[in-house]
């Protein structure tokens, strides 16, 4: 039996009520920091837990907020300070508004709705066209949320709860394919504002490689560019 799993088996008091305290405020603080990033207005889903959080609320530092929470929940588990209220609480939290597409600015809206609509071609009426190197940026979350997700270590760090993480994951992981066929798909129609057709434009393509390795850098070159084409 594997260390991970002894600590999943054993009763939470056997683990140390400072320990889920600490555990706990590690969650609380990643997953305020994520509200704080969606909304800077109260809501049924944060409250006003965004205040007094520091939060940027671009998409690329979003989709790492995310990363951070997810992690969070996952050690949590791993701690066996997976049943506190707060990790239960945090887990519906996920599941419900974080999941549900429809509603404005929850995670998954934000995601697949808000994110997505720059890459329509053609623009809507008014709708102005991101610049090459932007949307760069925003596919760079993208590839940050596909190359980083471990369902299975969210799955097994939510077992000792008794609960799962069903829903979300089920969005995430049908989320990831769509959005990176979008950058894929602006990129090889050289982001007209038209019905794309099949393109090259080595310029505007280096513009959105600079782009993406503009966060990447940011962050220790942590994802690889998923988007040249084949050879």
């Amino acid at each position: 039996m594997t260390l991970n799993l002894l600590l999943l088996l054993l009763p939470q008091t056997l683990i140390g009520a400072d320990d889920c305290v600490a555990s706990d405020k590690t969650l609380q603080t990643a997953r305020f920091t994520v509200c704080a990033s969606l909304t800077q207005s109260k809501t049924s889903w944060c409250g006003t837990s965004y205040k007094n959080v520091s939060a940027s609320a671009d998409w690329p530092n979003q989709a790492v907020y995310m990363h951070s929470f997810l992690t969070a929940l996952s050690e949590a588990g791993k701690a066996g300070c997976g049943s506190t209220d707060f990790a239960i609480d945090s887990l519906n939290w996920l599941n419900g508004p974080q999941t549900d597409e429809t509603l404005a600015p929850s995670w998954m809206w934000t995601f697949m709705v808000f994110q997505v609509q720059y890459y329509d071609q053609p623009r809507k009426p008014g709708n102005r066209l991101e610049s090459p190197a932007t949307l760069g940026r925003k596919c760079w979350a993208f590839a940050y949320l596909a190359q980083l997700w471990d369902p299975g270590a969210l799955r097994n760090a939510t077992k000792a709860a008794g609960l799962n993480t069903t829903a979300f994951s089920k969005a995430y992981t049908d989320a990831i394919p769509f959005t990176m066929a979008l950058c894929r798909k602006v990129l090889g129609s050289c982001f007209v504002n038209a019905t794309p057709t099949p393109a090259t434009c080595p310029g505007q393509s280096l513009e959105f490689e600079a782009g993406f390795y503009r966060e990447n850098i940011k962050r220790a070159d942590i994802v690889h560019y998923p988007f040249a084409p084949p050879n």
